[in-house]
């Protein structure tokens, strides 16, 4: 019976494993969303997203969620109102943009396993910055401009922040601003 117990209890305990990130907020806030209206003639814009994951600076792992992140910042680009439309399909347009998202993270992975082998007691953190390089390109493909925006988070886990994990940021937000603030800036520089 004791044995049942303990592993009940192990399994219990590796549930309530806490897990907090925050942002840095090293990327100001964009003034004015959706931004101004820059031209009356609205172009067609074609956009194209990939992602890059790294470890330590060293690329790793698969190409990450593509799908929702290019979703994401598709419904983005659609909301500035600066395109008559906006795709993903290769179709034919008066503007190509290409975006790179790239989430490099640090830490360290001794300081990850201890901590998961004490079932998340001892602590660990990992920082991430995250860095969207954007380029805009125009019907002959010629480049108009690159914008790059980048952001920083902070991740800590341990088993006493199960209760701030509802407070914890989501990534979608993070990716948000940073598809605003490049589309804010692409505005001011007129590559829209």
């Amino acid at each position: 019976m004791n044995k049942y117990l303990v592993v009940l209890l192990m399994l219990f305990s590796s549930t309530l494993t806490g897990c907090i990130s925050y942002s840095r907020h090293d990327l100001p806030p964009v003034d004015q969303w959706p931004p101004a209206q820059a031209r009356q003639d609205k172009p067609s814009a074609y956009l194209h997203v990939s992602t890059l994951y790294q470890f330590n600076g060293e690329l790793s792992g698969g190409p990450g969620n593509t799908d929702a992140i290019q979703k994401s910042m598709l419904e983005t680009f659609k909301e500035s109102g600066q395109f008559k439309n906006v795709t993903t399909d290769k179709v034919d347009s008066s503007l190509y943009v290409t975006s790179t998202l790239t989430n490099n993270e640090q830490g360290s992975v001794v300081s990850a396993w201890l901590t998961g082998f004490t079932l998340f007691v001892i602590p660990t953190t990992f920082s991430n910055t995250f860095t969207l390089e954007t380029v805009f390109k125009d019907h002959d493909g010629n480049v108009l401009g690159k914008i790059v925006k980048k952001e920083n988070t902070r991740t800590w886990m341990q088993i006493l922040l199960v209760v701030g994990a509802p407070f914890s940021e989501r990534g979608d937000g993070l990716l948000k601003h940073l598809t605003q603030s490049t589309l804010d800036e692409a505005v001011k520089r007129k590559l829209i």
